[in-house]
């Protein structure tokens, strides 16, 4: 997605970065990091083919359901040392011993076993004979911690990470150092992307409006868009299967008018819609019978919050062009309201949605998720009142990257995620 140039050496993240999640990001600065630092045994191209990650071939086993996967040659830690086949196993265990797989592991694997030094017996827990894409999912992503800093060893032999935090203060910035390559700073500032476009950065990636905007007055830097990546859906506890959805047109209207940053209307078929085959709990009986009238969202997500917020103004429009999304958002009216929106994060937020005590969620979902059947049961062991055939979808959103002319080296993926040069994808 770039033309040849100089190579990217520093980077603007706004989100805050904890070296204890590595490698499994949870926003979205520390998905751009950490994706350069810790690799999965295959990756998903653009496209979405299998393509070589930390392993360099698979192959159906003859059983028809175990997959067999050879490791790199050529796979080392960031210090050196090999990749052996147990240090998969080992990642993706619960305790050193290697003996039970993690819960999130669970939901993608069945069972991994150790067959040499380079090769595993992978068994995932939903079976397709095409290729195992779920072995790209970066709660799968491989890692090694040490004592010797916060930071795990990542598999990008030589790149290894460095942080300027000291106690009680959060890293403003993470320094990778690479072999044979410029370092990358990944300079971290929560709040206005513009002060990052000010700080001779090479890449941003952001939904901002106010700050594509103002790069776009700047001739240095070029915008390009991502896939889109999210749909922002609406959960609303004890809604009725047989209420109506919002039709198409409303959709779009909520997206043009209510979302600040590059949104579109959200256009099926959804993959939550789709998955006859995928077994997960039954949403018990609602005995709640008033709501708190609040609409919660996830205090980060400025989609989010715009969206909670035009939901409270529709809720008290009366007008012939509000009706059709009453009918979709409030079927139920009056005996539920939307009066007040509320931006949590954290426990605040898990606590919120799984007692579901609230008038309804504003929430972000994956739009092409590498295992659909694993991202609806998270969201459903989140939010165990949910009946997935009650999700309303509201809008889609994407990110941009805001890219200085004349660097080169930068890949996107299958997700939009991005890939920088020197990382497995330019090989």
């Amino acid at each position: 997605m770039t033309t040849p140039g100089e190579p990217i050496t520093t980077v603007g993240l706004t989100d805050r970065i904890n070296p204890a999640n590595a490698p499994r990001p949870t926003n979205e600065g520390e998905r751009l990091l950490f994706r350069q630092l810790y690799e999965t045994l295959i990756r998903v191209d653009c496209l979405g083919r299998a393509v070589a990650g930390l392993a360099a071939s698979w192959r159906l086993d003859a059983d028809g359901h175990t997959w067999i996967v050879t490791l790199r040659d050529d796979a080392r830690f960031a210090d050196g040392t090999p990749v052996a086949a147990n240090d998969v196993r080992v990642t993706w265990s619960r305790d050193d011993a290697g003996d039970e797989l993690r819960q999130d592991v669970r939901r993608l694997v069945q069972s991994v076993a150790v067959v040499n030094d380079r090769d595993l017996a992978v068994t995932l827990t939903r079976h397709r004979a095409d290729a195992p894409l779920a072995l790209a999912h970066q709660d799968l992503a491989i890692a090694r911690r040490t004592g010797a800093s916060p930071w795990p060893l990542g598999t990008r032999s030589g790149w290894m990470a460095a942080d300027d935090s000291r106690q009680g203060r959060a890293a403003t910035m993470v320094t990778v150092t690479r072999a044979e390559l410029p370092a990358i700073r990944f300079l971290v500032a929560p709040g206005d992307p513009r002060d990052l476009l000010d700080k001779d950065i090479d890449l941003l990636v952001t939904r901002d409006p106010v700050a594509l905007d103002y790069a776009a007055t700047l001739p240095q830097f070029q915008s390009v868009p991502l896939a889109w990546g999210q749909t922002h859906v609406l959960l609303i506890p004890g809604r009725s299967r047989s209420s109506p959805m919002l039709p198409a047109g409303a959709s779009r209207v909520l997206a043009d008018d209510s979302v600040r940053g590059e949104a579109r209307g959200a256009e099926g078929p959804f993959w939550w819609q789709a998955l006859s085959d995928c077994v997960v709990p039954a949403s018990p009986p609602r005995s709640q019978s008033s709501f708190i009238p609040r609409v919660v969202y996830e205090a980060s997500d400025g989609a989010a919050r715009d969206l909670a917020e035009r939901l409270i103004g529709l809720s008290r429009a009366s007008s012939p062009a509000a009706k059709p999304f009453l009918d979709a958002l409030l079927p139920d009216r009056p005996g539920r309201t939307f009066q007040r929106a509320n931006g949590l994060s954290g426990d605040a937020l898990a606590v919120a949605r799984r007692r579901g005590a609230d008038a309804a969620y504003v929430a972000s979902i994956d739009n092409r998720p590498l295992e659909p059947c694993r991202d609806l049961k998270v969201m459903m062991e989140g939010a165990p009142w949910l009946d997935p055939e009650t999700i309303v979808p509201l809008v889609e959103t994407r990110l941009r990257a805001v890219i200085r002319r004349e660097r080169s080296g930068v890949t996107a993926e299958r997700d939009g995620g991005l890939l920088i040069a020197g990382t497995s994808a330019s090989r």
